[in-house]
């Protein structure tokens, strides 16, 4: 046990936003030792050196995912501020507070186990925050089943000019963005590469499921219904609004004569056959995804 406290105690962090490389805070280095102890896998240093990691690469995500959405962050926020928050904890939870109206909140609070595909969530109405949620200390909150978080490690708000159906919005982009990816980077831990993908039809109808309250056979019957009417209203020659994410058309593709091409493998020649005239789907991404695409970090090679 005390070998493993030298070797997390010797780890550094990557601050993303102010660009500079600290030691691990100590009530991080005690988290992670707990993690290594109880993850079931084998004792070492390079689970250590996962398991650190895998911290590291879920604060860069919060933090650039906070910056994506023009949020900023707060050393503590008052009851009595209505605007939606933000919260990471140090033991890695997430807690979302919507906007507050009559003092009472929507609320939302999703703990991603190592070894787990789905998170567990909860989701409230009618919870108001009990005291000043500040930096380094626990979060209280009543009217929910939750009552308590563990240290504040970041708290993030908006800027007060900011509507507030836009803040609950971003809010909900970003709680929906950061549970899928925590659990997307906890794969590595316990996965080969190629199991890696988290996206799966199975992972998302469980975390839908879960989130909205709903069997996954009713989850499932939406989807395909939601699904179907896209490919009818495609088919039919309508461009299909696929929500903020864009439109689905169809668009049609010239005939191409045959050709005389090369295998790209061997080099040898080969005949490329003649295609018809044909109609071919077409996706025309909104221009909010592909600001918020641009605004992610590009991961260097």
């Amino acid at each position: 046990m005390r070998e493993l406290r030298v070797a997390i105690r010797a780890s550094r962090w990557y601050d993303a936003s102010m660009n500079e490389t600290h030691d691990i805070p100590p009530r991080i280095r005690e988290h992670l030792l707990a993690l290594v102890s109880g993850s079931g896998l084998p004792e070492g240093q390079e689970t250590i050196d996962a398991i650190t990691q895998n911290w590291i690469e879920k604060h860069k995500l919060f933090v650039a995912q906070i910056a994506a959405l023009d949020m900023i962050e707060l050393n503590e926020l008052q009851p009595d501020d209505p605007r939606a928050a933000l919260i990471l904890t140090y033991s890695g939870s997430l807690v979302g507070l919507e906007t507050a109206k009559s003092g009472k909140r929507n609320f939302e609070y999703a703990s991603i186990k190592l070894r787990a595909d789905v998170p567990d969530l909860v989701r409230e109405t009618g919870v108001a925050v009990a005291g000043t949620i500040a930096k380094d200390a626990v979060a209280s909150f009543s009217g929910g089943s939750v009552k308590s978080t563990s240290e504040v490690l970041i708290l993030a708000s908006f800027r007060p000019e900011l509507p507030a159906s836009d803040q609950d919005e971003r809010l909900r982009q970003a709680i929906l963005f950061l549970t899928n990816g925590f659990a997307k980077i906890n794969r590595s831990l316990t996965r080969e590469t190629a199991q890696l993908d988290h996206f799966t039809t199975k992972n998302i109808v469980q975390f839908i499921s879960k989130r909205n309250k709903l069997t996954q056979a009713q989850v499932r019957s939406v989807v395909d219904d939601y699904l179907g009417m896209i490919e009818a209203g495609t088919l039919m020659g309508e461009r299909v609004p696929l929500g903020r994410l864009g439109r689905l058309s169809l668009t049609p593709k010239k005939a191409r004569q045959a050709r005389v091409g090369r295998n790209p493998a061997t080099g040898d020649e080969v005949i490329i056959p003649a295609k018809p005239a044909v109609m071919a789907p077409k996706f025309s991404v909104s221009r909010a995804l592909k600001e918020r695409a641009e605004r992610l970090p590009v991961e260097d090679e």
